[in-house]
């Protein structure tokens, strides 16, 4: 087995090593240096008992003069020791006695210097100088060396031992920890060692232990996460039901439709729409309104029998068929006869009672655009108070119509947005004079190259979108701040529709109290739309005089023009319709209407505004006719900014 460069044997043999080295080299020469001394002091001894035994005799002869006696006593102390190298005696710088031995080497003996005093005195008599050999203290130094180095190798191979040693005490963890190398719980694992009873029995059994209750959770989990796939699959599988299918009828919805047609290469598309359902919710209630639509859809289904075409409720009573490949006019044609046949035929029941149901279809033959192209024809078709029609070339004139009202939608989207709806104001002057009386509060929305957009352009797509009673509240807030405090009126346009929405009135009446123009805002009604309801109009009429807003009838003497609104509401003005005011001049008819018009306001007290007053002739003609007031180009076109001082 390769061991890891950091594994735990090397680096505790390592530290052996390590500690037998540093150990050896300090016993070494600790011991070493020891030894060395204590050789050392034993010769010194020794050559000091020598000198000690000889020199009470040498000391005697010497007091006697017996020289020959010292120079004898010094050859036998040479014969006798071997470690005596040579002695040599000097009396008071004379040289007594000396012998040295033959062979002795410069470098190899001790020289001991002792005193030599009278006996029983310590007058001096001289000095004795002992060389003593070396020779015996190297023999020991070296066979002491010897045994040290053996001792030191015997260390070093004991701790070589250990390390084997440890080297296999540690084996058994290397091979756990070999198994445990990318441990997975998916991998069957048995340790060894489980049956020891020493701890690396217990590290096996732990583990081994470990390994089967991770197994086991493993399995367990496992088992949940495939439990829990399914059940993320169900809800996945639920709610790709619900968001393609169609929850009343369950029948595909509007965007599985989507999808289906971006896949198919080619496909057809006929729209079906019944007609007025609307009254029957209204008539017998939405649950047996849903009823019907759930038997509608599963007879048209029954008459399709094949999944081509595939029927889908788009929304509320309209529903589409998705041909899947290219279909000919003629087919589609003849398709469309034979569906709407059968659709006429069919029969529902409420209870005992009989109905049955009337649809408009609208088809395209091509894929590109087929619910935008299907849904133009339906409409031409309800238009035309047809049965069906089918998307021609011809019919791009109503696509572009269509396309330019998304654009327009957006672009009012975005001035809502960006606070790009302003009102501008026309001047009302009084006729006789030609001073302003007021002003009419047009709303006006700025396009983004800075330049100001009419309403002509917009008012009506803004009407059939939910923009429009945005517009209103703006104009509404923007009219009533800019006047406040101001000594003119102003007038605001309300379409019958913005009366009956009873959030706009609400703003309106909020807008009237905050900013404090009771006395001077005109509500003029745009009469042209036709006043029906007469009811709920009186009660706004009513509610906003209380307020102390005044009145005006707009374009009065157009479409559904009546003498009868003046005579039930209680009016304070009627603005005469230009399209009278402006052939006043070469028009008799023109001029006799808004005689009347202005005859009959002055007997029931009410003021006469005339608008599109565009130049002088016209001015001088509704001033004969005893007008009012004017409105015009020719007294000023709307501007952003006005003057707030009128005449009053």
């Amino acid at each position: 087995m390769i061991r890891p460069k950091n594994s735990l044997t090397t680096r505790i043999l390592i530290y052996l090593g390590m500690l037998a080295l540093a150990l050896s080299v300090a016993i070494f020469y600790t011991f070493e240096e020891a030894g060395k001394n204590a050789f050392k002091k034993m010769e010194e001894e020794k050559a000091q008992t020598i000198i000690d035994t000889i020199l009470p005799s040498v000391a005697m002869n010497m007091y006697l003069g017996f020289n020959d006696k010292v120079s004898h006593i010094i050859n036998e102390v040479l014969k006798t020791n071997q470690n005596i190298l040579g002695i040599t005696i000097i009396d008071h710088g004379k040289v007594i006695s000396t012998k040295l031995k033959k062979g002795m080497k410069a470098s190899e003996y001790f020289i001991f210097t002792k005193k030599i005093t009278k006996p029983n005195s310590d007058q001096s008599l001289g000095r004795m100088h002992v060389i003593y050999s070396y020779e015996h203290y190297n023999r020991l130094v070296k066979k002491y060396n010897k045994l040290l180095w053996q001792f030191l190798l015997g260390i070093i191979g004991v701790m070589v031992l250990f390390g084997f040693y440890i080297d296999r005490l540690l084996n058994p963890l290397k091979q756990i920890a070999a198994k445990l190398v990318d441990y997975s719980p998916k991998k069957d694992l048995q340790l060894e060692y489980t049956d020891r009873n020493d701890e690396i029995g217990l590290i096996s059994k732990a583990l081994q232990s470990m390994h089967n209750r991770i197994t086991n959770y493993a399995k367990r989990q496992e088992n949940i996460n495939a439990m829990l796939e399914e059940k993320v699959k169900e809800k996945t599988d639920e709610l790709k039901r619900r968001l393609y299918i169609d929850n009343l009828t369950g029948l595909y919805n509007r965007m599985k439709l989507q999808e289906d047609m971006d896949d198919a290469q080619d496909a057809a598309l006929v729209v079906i729409n019944i007609d007025n359902f609307k009254e029957i919710n209204d008539f017998f209630g939405h649950q047996i309104g849903d009823k019907i639509l759930v038997n509608f859809a599963q007879k048209v289904k029954t008459l399709l029998k094949t999944n081509n075409p595939q029927l889908y409720r788009l929304s509320g009573d309209e529903f589409a068929l998705l041909f899947k490949g290219k279909m000919s006019k003629s087919d589609i044609d003849y398709f469309l006869q034979m569906l709407g046949q059968k659709i006429e035929n069919m029969i529902f029941f409420h209870g005992d009672k009989e109905l049955s149901l009337h649809v408009t279809m609208g088809a395209s033959l091509q894929k590109e655009g087929a619910l935008e192209k299907a849904d133009i024809a339906l409409k031409k078709a309800r238009k035309l108070r047809k049965p069906y029609e089918i998307y021609l070339q011809e019919d791009k004139e109503v696509e572009k119509q269509y396309q330019n009202n998304i654009e327009w939608i957006k672009k009012l989207k975005k001035s809502i947005e960006l606070d790009r709806v302003v009102p501008f104001f026309q001047p009302i002057v009084y006729v006789e004079n030609g001073l302003p009386k007021g002003y009419e509060c047009l709303v006006r929305i700025i396009d983004d190259d800075g330049s100001f957009i009419s309403p002509a352009h917009f008012l009506e797509i803004a009407k059939k979108s939910r923009f429009y009673f945005k517009l209103t509240e703006i104009m509404i807030q923007k009219s009533c701040e800019y006047f406040q405090g101001s000594s003119c009126s102003f007038s605001l346009n309300l379409s019958i529709i913005d009366i009956l929405n009873q959030d706009i009135v609400a703003i309106l009446e909020e807008n009237i109290n905050r900013y404090g123009v009771n006395e001077r805002i005109i509500l003029e009604i745009v009469e042209s739309e036709g006043i029906e309801n007469y009811d709920k109009v009186y009660v706004f009429v009513t509610k906003m005089k209380a307020l102390g807003c005044q009145i005006a009838i707009d374009d009065f003497g157009t479409g559904y023009s009546n003498f009868e609104h003046i005579l039930k509401l209680p009016i304070d003005y009627i603005k005469i319709d230009g399209s009278l005011v402006k052939n006043i001049c070469h028009n008799s008819d023109s001029e006799l209407i808004v005689s009347t018009i202005v005859d009959f306001a002055k007997k029931k007290g009410v003021k006469t505004v005339s608008e599109y007053v565009s130049n002088q002739e016209i001015y001088q003609k509704i001033k004969e006719l005893g007008v009012d007031f004017a409105q015009g180009y020719y007294f000023d076109a709307p501007k952003q900014f006005v003057e707030k001082n009128c005449y009053v």
